[in-house]
């Protein structure tokens, strides 16, 4: 996991999206996911109430591979994969995400608690992100060792690593060591 989770935070609910695709951690080999045990501590840590179970902890963690995909899809600034919006539209049915309107405009939001609730929450910033145009920022590194998703801030629009420190140096050396060994 990088250490720049402030520079690569997402605006708004967003961040609780960016939160969800990174309860994996492919560099580390960890996944919060795994079992009710570590969903509940990281459920906890994002004030989710209730309980999960491995069925439920099952659809979570396609959802999430999902949104990694799609992620990695907003680099080359492709729409969302249909495999996505398929699995965002299953997401909504099961977690009981419906529309609520306010004052302030309309809104997406889930019903419920545990693992409902968080895919209700994921489900309705994501809807809010893909109308406000802050959903193609949202990326996962290019770097197949990591996929850790982040906000790209550039002004360009262009960024491709979680850390050019990290990632993005890591990426660059493996290709100047692979072009040198031509």
């Amino acid at each position: 996991m990088p250490d720049t989770e402030s520079v690569s935070s997402a605006p708004g609910a967003l961040e609780f999206v960016r939160a969800f695709v990174n309860t994996r951690d492919i560099d580390a080999g960890t996944d919060r996911f795994a079992e009710p045990a570590s969903w509940a501590e990281w459920a906890d840590e994002h004030g989710i109430q209730g309980t999960t179970d491995a069925e439920a902890l099952g659809w979570a963690i396609a959802l999430r591979e999902s949104l990694r995909q799609a992620l990695l899809a907003n680099h080359d600034r492709l729409p969302l994969p249909a495999s996505t919006a398929a699995t965002l539209t299953d997401a909504a049915r099961r977690s009981g995400a419906g529309i609520t309107f306010t004052p302030g405009g309309v809104a997406l939001v889930g019903h419920g608690d545990g693992m409902d609730a968080v895919v209700g929450r994921v489900v309705g910033a994501t809807a809010a992100a893909l109308a406000d145009g802050t959903w193609a920022r949202l990326k996962a590194c290019a770097n197949d060792g990591c996929q850790w998703a982040f906000y790209d801030h550039s002004r360009s629009r262009t960024g491709r690593w979680c850390s050019m420190q990290l990632c993005g140096n890591r990426v660059k050396q493996t290709r100047w060591r692979t072009g040198r060994a031509r």
